[in-house]
């Protein structure tokens, strides 16, 4: 079960280090700090940063959290795990699942890439395409989208990584979409590896099929997006190969 430990925002990694000297290894099988993976601009360049998710919350994976909290009272760094009413108590399984979904096995939410259709995100891969919903604003020029989680019982507003290809209007998206579907039906030839997108926002075109993670149920193809040949990951049932 995952409960959530408080402390001071920003010093999250200095509280992890505390955690892991204080209580005994032997009563929890983690103690992690989730991240996002998202870019920052310095020494001109884009670089890849870390950044956390929560600021002011660990999170410890425990079946016996009496003793993690006994363990938190040796050192004197503000901590506190997180109660509901009067009970201290985990975060529910579907917040957890949540989590887990969006969440790499290092705890990290990778980067996610694709553009907006007007005021619509459309996600070419990433984490974020299973969460479309959840996205509130985008921020392009800090890379960076704004949502909202159910999370700590309530909805609550986090940052991630999201680089935005490009703003195109409705009518630009939709000629281009039908320019490249034209393309392919003059080329009238079906390559091996060919895929057609049988729904979404790219309801129409085809591709070329690059690989798999069936397990996550990712099938990464190559679309050409405004002449550029973009990579897109779609779940199975969005796509056909072209025989």
């Amino acid at each position: 079960m995952w409960y959530v430990i408080h402390t001071m925002s920003g010093m999250e990694q200095k509280c992890l280090q505390q955690c892991r000297r204080y209580v005994d290894e032997a009563d929890y099988k983690e103690i992690f700090i989730p991240l996002y993976m998202t870019q920052k601009h310095f020494k001109k360049e884009w670089h890849e940063v870390t950044e956390t998710l929560f600021p002011g919350y660990l999170f410890v994976d425990t079946e016996n959290i009496e003793a993690v909290r006994k363990g938190l009272g040796n050192f004197q760094q503000y901590t506190k795990v997180l109660r509901d009413g009067e009970t201290v108590s985990p975060i529910t399984k579907e917040e957890q699942k949540f989590l887990m979904d969006m969440m790499d096995e290092n705890h990290v939410v990778q980067y996610s890439e694709g553009f907006l259709i007007g005021e619509r995100v459309c996600i070419t891969k990433g984490p974020l395409r299973n969460y479309q919903g959840c996205i509130k604003t985008v921020n392009r020029h800090r890379r960076i989208a704004k949502l909202e989680i159910p999370i700590f019982g309530g909805m609550t507003p986090v940052e991630v990584g999201f680089g935005g290809i490009d703003r195109v209007s409705e009518e630009e998206f939709h000629q281009m979409k039908q320019e490249s579907i034209q393309r392919q039906k003059h080329n009238l030839v079906n390559k091996s590896g060919t895929i057609k997108v049988l729904k979404g926002v790219f309801e129409g075109m085809t591709g070329t099929f690059l690989y798999a993670d069936e397990e996550q149920d990712e099938w990464t193809a190559e679309l050409e997006i405004f002449g550029v040949e973009t990579k897109v990951v779609f779940h199975r049932e969005e796509i056909a190969f072209e025989s």
